[in-house]
């Protein structure tokens, strides 16, 4: 059974068991699409209100594709969510695969390296989204429902969690690379990420002050 089909009872049993998956990656995901479908609800719980419909059409055309973006990205952390145990997965099958021969070795380490890259590509793209979707909080805030001002409030802890937590997963699997300059590459994406997830949940959360 995918993770996203369990009830949430049997995930967090399953997240506090002794088995190494899912872990931090998965969990990171999972708060990427909290903090989407929070967003995703400030909206709709604008769209009905005086204030929105009396906004132009040009502001209100701007504020429904965005809350359509969140939507999108809502449904692509969900992927994540099981994407991300499943290549941590491939990465110990890989792990255990014979190397009794030199061509079962050369065979094991192709598919260590591949695994791996998997391990790395798959938090650095949720890293990715959730650093995007959290560049689109500010449009929101300043049109939403203000009754949904503390629902925004955690969505951005949340998508600045998910931030954090997958730039985690991305580096810890560096670990696995070989090539120094690809390291040295994600580490100074990774950096730049987390320094704009820093100053925006700051600014972000500046406005809400509750």
């Amino acid at each position: 059974m995918n993770l996203v089909d369990m009830k949430v009872t049997d995930f967090l049993d399953k997240l506090a068991s002794n088995a190494a998956a899912p872990g931090g990656g998965s969990v990171s995901a999972l708060a990427a699409a909290n903090g989407a479908g929070l967003m995703v609800m400030a909206g709709e719980l604008t769209f009905k209100k005086k204030k929105f419909n009396e906004l132009n059409e040009s502001k209100q055309k701007e504020f429904i594709e965005t809350i359509e973006k969140f939507r999108v990205n809502k449904g692509k952390f969900i992927d994540y969510i099981d994407e991300d145990t499943k290549v941590f997965n491939s990465l110990m099958k890989a792990f255990k695969m014979p190397k009794e021969s030199e061509e079962d070795r050369r065979i094991r380490r192709m598919e260590i390296k591949k695994a791996t890259m998997e391990t790395i590509r798959v938090p650095m793209e949720v890293c990715n989204l959730s650093i995007q979707s959290l560049r689109m909080v500010r449009g929101i805030m300043e049109r939403a429902n203000k009754n949904t001002i503390s629902d925004q409030g955690v969505a951005v802890l949340m998508l600045h969690s998910a931030i954090e937590g997958s730039a985690m997963n991305v580096l810890i699997n560096l670990s696995g690379l070989s090539d120094a300059q690809l390291v040295k590459e994600y580490q100074d994406v990774i950096a730049d990420i987390k320094e704009e997830a820093s100053d925006l949940r700051e600014e972000l959360l500046e406005i809400i002050k509750l």
